[in-house]
């Protein structure tokens, strides 16, 4: 199935790995000019080739989404390079270790908050002239259970996630008329890093790898869900093979 992204050109944080570089390569598969944020160079790479390899083109950016004085050193970089954008993708997320709220410290509370949820927020805020430039364009924010279910010892990441769904509303509700959309997607329990350690008890063939999810965003990238505007979805809910999944046998070759 195709989503009529070709040539679109679409940005995609958290791209070192993960949801973002499967998000990545999937438009990569579509023809779509990828821009790729990244902590980590080499992994960032490995994603460029791969978007390219499967025939779109990809522009790949180390970024510290931490460091927010640089967001406009980044747009300054892009204005000039790229017309607009039909799409903005928040895959970059982070979660310390699982700890009750009587023992986190406050710096990585606070970690937690900015790369969750003001990342996000403030990347939007500054990438918004060149999604102006669009004649449409889609910018998705992703949650985790956390926005439905409450799960203790999530800290500053619980909530973060949590916040996102009212954030994308918010947005929505300061932007009704226009072009532009801002969605919120669940992906549900997916096999990343942040799975790992979040479920360290619980093996990675029990839940879906990130390329199996990578559709719902396409979907909500395209014009099939130019209609969706200011929601909170759920992957499973959009995607067959994911209300189907069902875990492989173990293997010794079986991803962790």
């Amino acid at each position: 199935m195709t989503y009529g992204l070709k040539d679109k050109i679409i940005m995609v944080t958290g791209g070192s790995d993960g949801i973002g570089r499967a998000v990545a390569a999937a438009l990569g598969e579509e023809g779509a000019n990828v821009v790729v944020l990244g902590r980590k160079e080499e992994a960032l790479a490995v994603t460029q080739a791969r978007v390219e390899e499967l025939g779109g083109q990809c522009l790949a950016i180390p970024f510290d989404l931490l460091k927010f004085d640089d967001y406009g050193k980044l747009f300054l970089a892009l204005k000039d390079q790229i017309p607009h954008l039909d799409g903005l993708v928040h895959c970059a997320g982070e979660l310390a270790r699982c700890s009750p709220m009587t023992d986190i410290k406050v710096k990585d509370f606070r970690k937690m908050l900015d790369i969750n949820l003001t990342a996000p927020n403030m990347l939007t805020q500054m990438m918004m002239p060149l999604i102006k430039r669009a004649e449409a364009a889609s910018v998705i924010f992703t949650s985790c259970d956390m926005a439905e279910e409450d799960q203790m010892h999530w800290h500053g990441y619980g909530m973060a996630k949590r916040a996102l769904p009212y954030a994308a509303a918010m947005w929505q509700g300061e932007n009704p008329q226009k072009p532009y959309r801002f969605n919120t997607l669940n992906p549900g329990r997916v096999r990343t890093e942040i799975f790992k350690r979040a479920y360290p008890g619980l093996h990675g063939r029990h839940v879906p790898a990130p390329v199996v999810v990578a559709p719902a965003y396409l979907q909500l990238l395209s014009e099939q869900s130019k209609d969706v505007r200011g929601q909170s979805l759920n992957a499973v809910d959009m995607l067959p093979a994911l209300q189907n999944y069902v875990a492989p046998e173990a293997t010794e070759d079986t991803d962790a």
